[in-house]
Order: structure tokens, then sequence, then C-alpha cells
């Protein structure tokens, strides 16, 4: 099966590190070592709290090294298939960094690794029963792609010491080829139960499910497997499933295609509790903890079509991004061509987006069944009932207007896209672009401090700043008219109250009124609870002191005389959570564990559920001020924005 090219966006802003962070706890003897797959919304932010600047975590040997690899020179490699009559494991591209230290104990260095693909990879990497490990798919006899010298895909002044990568020695690559480098932590945009739901709905074949019904949209099952539509392939176990219902067709990319595309998404079964799939062993119980909360922000080029666009509602984003209408008229500018560039569907910014402006989860239960007020991304993605992949700007892949649209796998491409929308080579179609991407100065770098690109305000709401046009904030472009902060308004290190007045980063979303944002997490065993937890202390810490990437969930009090000042800095974290809700499967079995209902002594925000795009609901101190389980976010045809029951 193809390689996924997930992500490959690497940072590149200039950074010097700051002060110590607090330490991550390990025994003086190697634990096993840290293997993290997923996003790359925290891909960056958990290497300097690996490193920390050079000091390492408590109980390392300093100093500490770090490495990264090329851009997805390695793989995360999924053998399950095999059991079932594959003739090869599954192989997703990764991009990898690997941080470790100097001690000489038994058994090596203390490692973390980390490699970067997609959510719901992520996910189902850590829930395989094997777990996926990850590899030199391109050279599996001589692991040159470990050996060779570092990519240093991370600026060198961003570690803190301006040191630049150093070659993976004899004690470390003991690890990483060999048996102990297994997932044992995921990095993901959503929670398990909504990463389960969406591999259900892409496995599956196009159409309305049974829980669906007559209310359906047409798009719980998009296509990509054999099963019903929105069903999971679940085995009877001791039975496994078959090969067919386990594997379905990889997504392919559209962008700078004119045939099928090397760079694909591929769709593998799994469960997130109960038995796997493909080999029916016990999956172990997991924990969840939360990272932080990011924006996603809708990025435009500003040649043509879209010069003067600066804002959109849900609506107009929903009848161009899911083909309903993709000429310039759609969101209230002259006419005029355009090109979207939409993400795979198993991608957590994907599923956040569909979730919080497009489709919202849907409603209909099986007493009382209601419509779906928003549109989907995919509602035109089949030509004559045949899904369209790659989606590669074809002309029946839209209702109307006269724009098109395309299928980009990971960030890196979509946000190429628009920064190539007016390239003939690159699209067949040179106009301006719109796509999404959840924001960090790395991901949007390529088009940061550019008249030429852009990102628009939702629902009349700025993502990023207070104020979208009066730069009310301290470092917000000059120009205060959408231009993308990067490193020529902001000098990395900074804190984040050098960029916000206010002093916190992101104000909107964490004021609640900016609607598109999800919770980032880590999933682990309890075997990894301190390390992990300790990891992501270190992360927040850099977000708040360096490079605000997104918003810390928790309280952070920022060491003296760092970035933030000589005395200490208190950013509180996060205020908001989302409501958690039961996901189900096309059949209307549950997916994971049910929320407790409004009124029970069980909080919505911490026990099970999914909560992608559920309702936001503010907190004091970290405590839920009102239970709103199953409430989720929604609207209507007229512009309401209101919530919606989810049973």
């Amino acid at each position: 099966m193809s390689n996924s090219r997930l992500n490959s966006v690497v940072a590149v802003l200039v950074l010097t590190a700051i002060v110590g962070m607090a330490p991550l706890a390990h025994a003086t003897t190697p634990a096993f070592p840290v293997v993290i797959a997923g996003s790359s919304a925290m891909w960056q932010t958990m290497a300097l709290g690996a490193y920390n600047n050079g000091k390492g975590p408590a109980d390392a040997v300093a100093p500490t090294f770090h490495w990264t690899s090329a851009s997805n020179a390695l793989s995360l490699q999924d053998c399950r298939v095999e059991t079932v009559g594959a003739t090869s494991c599954n192989e997703d591209a990764a991009t990898v960094w690997v941080v470790w230290d100097s001690s000489t104990a038994v058994g090596g260095p203390n490692v973390w690794v980390y490699a970067k693909v997609d959510s719901v990879v992520g996910d189902r990497c850590f829930f395989a029963q094997p777990q996926c490990r990850v590899f030199d798919f391109n050279n599996p006899s001589t692991n040159s792609d470990w050996t060779a010298a570092g990519a240093n895909k991370i600026s060198s002044t961003l570690w803190g010491d301006n040191s630049s990568d150093t070659t993976l020695p004899a004690s470390v690559l003991t690890i990483v080829e060999g048996t102990l480098n297994v997932v044992n932590t995921a990095a993901t945009d959503i929670r398990a139960e909504d990463a389960a739901w969406a591999i259900a709905r892409v496995n599956s074949v196009l159409g309305a499910s049974t829980k669906g019904g007559a209310n359906s949209d047409g798009v719980d099952g998009l296509g990509y497997g054999v099963n019903a539509a929105d069903v999971p392939a679940t085995a009877t176990c001791p039975t496994p499933i078959t090969l067919a219902q386990g594997q379905g067709t990889a997504i392919y990319s559209g962008y700078g295609h004119t045939g099928t595309s090397t760079d694909a998404a591929n769709v593998l079964a799994f469960n997130i509790s109960g038995k796997d799939p493909f080999t029916c062993t016990t999956i172990p119980t997991y924990t969840v903890s939360n990272v932080g909360a990011a924006p996603i922000v809708f990025v435009n080029s500003r040649s043509n079509t879209l010069a003067n666009l600066v804002n959109a509602s849900e609506r107009q984003l929903e009848n161009v991004f899911s083909g309903t209408n993709t000429d310039a008229s759609a969101l209230g500018l002259a006419a005029g061509n355009i090109n979207a560039f939409v993400r795979e569907p198993l991608s957590g910014t994907y599923n956040t987006t569909e979730a919080t402006v497009m489709r919202y989860p849907t409603l209909y239960s099986a007493a009382t069944p209601q419509p779906i007020e928003g549109i989907s991304q995919e509602k035109y993605t089949a030509c004559t009932g045949v899904v369209q992949n790659p989606l590669a700007g074809q002309a029946c892949a839209v209702h109307s207007g006269s724009g098109l649209r395309w299928r980009g796998v990971g960030t890196s491409e979509v946000i190429g896209g628009v920064q190539n929308s007016n390239n003939t080579t690159k699209t067949s179609n040179p106009t301006d672009g719109i796509a999404y991407a959840f924001f960090s100065y790395g991901n949007v770098s390529a088009l940061a401090d550019q008249a030429g690109f852009g990102y628009i305000q939702l629902n009349g709401v700025d993502p990023i700043f207070a104020t979208y046009k009066s730069a009310v904030d301290l470092q917000q472009p000059a120009a205060a008219n959408g231009m993308l902060p990067g490193a020529t308004e902001t000098t990395f290190p900074t804190c984040e109250k050098n960029i916000w007045r206010n002093g916190f980063s992101f104000p909107n979303v964490r004021n609640g009124t900016y609607r598109a944002w999800s919770l980032l997490h880590m999933l682990y065993n309890s075997s990894q609870t301190t390390p992990v937890k300790d990891l992501i202390a270190t992360s927040n810490t850099y977000v708040v002191t360096s490079v605000p990437d997104y918003i810390p969930a928790g309280k952070v009090v920022t060491p003296a005389n760092s970035t933030c000042g000589t005395a200490a800095y208190t950013d509180l974290g996060l205020q908001l959570v989302r409501s958690h809700y039961q996901q189900f499967d096309g059949n209307g079995a549950a997916l994971g564990g049910a929320p407790a209902f409004p009124g029970t002594s069980s909080s919505n925000t911490t026990g099970p559920g999914g909560d992608m795009g559920g309702m936001i609901i503010p907190t004091t101190l970290g405590a839920a001020t009102a239970y709103q389980t199953y409430m989720t976010q929604s609207g209507d045809a007229s512009g309401g924005l209101g919530p919606a029951l989810r049973h």
C-alpha cells in the first residue's frame, strides 16, 4: 500500500532557548522509551520539552542530544494486516525527532521518539495490537535513514543552545532499530472516540447509514471500504475480520498531481476497546490527558478573486468546501474562479473543521431522527456514485460555481495549495485558493508576513488576535488586515504577553467567541504516566515562554528570569471545555463509553465520550460550571449558531 506523506511542515522560526523547564521524571535505570505517534500540532514543543535546553529530564545524565529525520524518511509500520493475508506490513511515512540523554546504565540511555503523521494514524498505531513501530521502510536492511546525519528540521537555535542535530550513537540505534521502538503514546487533535468514528465513516461504502436513514445527507459512509455505511469493520473474535473488511482504499492526494498520487492516507480498521479487529488481541485500558487547544484558521491567497476576502460565515464556507458553490460569489465577493483545498477525512484537522464549521455532529437518533443543518465537505466528492480519488479538480465534484476542489494529504499540502494556487503546474486552475489548518507559527510560515496571503475571520471573529483591523495586540502585523504573523513581527523566543496585549495567547478562543478549535490530547498506558505528564508540562511552558503554538490546557507558572520577565509569570490555561457525547457507528452501536447525563455526579468534561464539535462550556479555575453533556455545536440555514441536543 502506498506510503502516506503526512504533515511535513517544519518550523522555520529562529528561536533561542530560555531557562530550564520543569523536569521529566525518569528512573536512574533507563525506562521503556517514550515513543509517540501523531499530530504535527505538538511535534515541535514536545521536542523542546524533552530536550529541555540540553539539561535533560530529572535523573537524566546531562548533556542531552537531539536528532531529526529527513521529511517522511521513516515510517510507522502496522503489521496486523499480515495476520489476515496481506503480503507486507502497512507503512505510513513519518518525520521523526529523537532526544536522548548520556546515561550509561544497563539498558542504555533514556530515549524519547516522536513520529509526526496525523491524529487518526497516531491513534490507530497506539491502539493496534501489536502496536506500530517506527521503521526504516526505504532501507530496511541497512537502516540508513536512522544512521544518516540529522536533517535539522528544527532550527538549531530553537533547541536553546545553538546546537545542531547529533548523529544517533550506537546505544540509541540499538533502541530505535530494535524491538523496544514500539508506539506507546498517541498525540492527537481529537479524542479516541472521535477517531473511532472517523475510521468507521471512511472505511465503508458511500451512502446513508442505518441510523441516519432518510434523514442522512448521504455521506455517513465515505466509500473507501466495503463495509456497510458508517459501520466499523468488527471481528467476531476469535475470528478476525478479513483483509477486505479491515483495509480500505487509500485516500490519495490530488494536489499537484494529474493522475494517481503516491501521497496517500492509509485506511485501516482499529478499535479503542475490546479486541483488535485483525488479531483479536485484548486492547489495554488507556489514559487521556489534555495538552492544550489550537484554533482552526482559514487561509487564502489574495492575488485576484479572493483579494478582498476578510470574513466568512460558517454557511458560506460550507457551500465552498462542500462543492455546493465554488465561486467567489459564495463568499460574498464578485463572481470568479476559486480553488478550495480540502484535507483527507482521516485527518484530525479535517474532522475538527467538519464538526465545528461544516457538517456538525450528526443529530439523528433511533427514536427521533433529525436532519443535519450543516453541509459536509464530502457532499459532491462522488461523480455518478463513484468517489473521486484523488479529488484533483474534477469538474463533476462541484454542484455549481466555476471553481474547483483539491484533496491535500497533510497540512503542508493544503498550505502549499494556497501558496501555489495561481500556478498552472499545480492546479490547472490559476486563481486564488482557500484552505484551513490548525494554527501554529510553523504551520503557516510559508504564507506569513506576505501581503499576497492572509487569514480570515469566522463569523466576524478573529482566530489569532483580539481584533482583525485595529492592531490592538502588540505584535500583530502592522497592516492589521489579516496578514499571517511570522518572524517579521516577532523575534522568537518571546513570552506570549509580548505578542498579545491582554497577556494571553489567542484571546477569542479563550473567551469562547471563536468556535473552530479543538483540544489536543495525549493517550498512553499506565506505565507511561509519569514521563508523558511531565513532557506535557514542559511543552506547556514552552508555548507560554517561547513560541505560542497553542493554548496550554492547564495553569503554567514560568520560572523567574525567563522571556516573561524577572518575576514568575502565570498563564491560567484554557478556561473552556467541550461537552462530551456518545459516538455511534452507523447502526447505532456505541463507540467507546458514554458520558454522564446532566445532573449526575460525574462531569462530562473528564469522562468518556467524543467532544468533536461539542458545545463550548466556560469553566472556573478548571471546574465545569454546567453539565451540558450531549449538547453540541450546530447551526442552521438561516445563520443561527445555537447548540443542538445530540443523543
